[in-house]
């Protein structure tokens, strides 16, 4: 009985020192975009620009499945409207990291959309 016992205390250390410990604890951060003011008038939208807004799209649902965005979104308000926005609620190690995620957004590296982010405290989430 004691050399099980002593066998289960090794094994649990064994694999409390296998754990990587090398992960870094990802926070949550809030990406609000916006339309440049070029784009906030309809009629001066091309279909190149519309693509890249598809791209916009498809990336944040990639990375969605990655884990990384938790939601996304935009208010339902026309595109000349002064509180129309997009929000991303997403992880990041950090600000520095935070801020790469939304400057990599092809709609924003297109001057389509401008981007803040904002240290975000998710208290709960349905989408988790």
């Amino acid at each position: 009985m004691k050399k099980l016992f002593l066998a289960f205390t090794c094994f649990i250390s064994i694999h409390a020192l296998a754990q990587d410990t090398t992960k870094v604890k990802k926070n949550a951060y809030l990406g609000v975009l916006t339309l440049s003011e070029k784009f906030k008038d309809e009629k001066n939208w091309s279909a190149g620009d519309q693509a890249i807004v598809g791209e916009h799209f498809q990336r944040l649902i990639k990375k969605k499945e990655e884990g990384i965005v938790v939601l996304a979104g935009r208010t339902e308000l026309p595109l000349n409207n002064p509180d129309m926005m997009g929000l991303v609620i997403f992880y990041a190690k950090d600000e520095k990291e935070a801020l790469q995620f939304m400057m990599d957004d092809p709609a924003v590296k297109a001057k389509i959309m401008l981007t803040k982010v904002h240290p975000y405290g998710l208290a709960f989430s349905k989408c988790q």
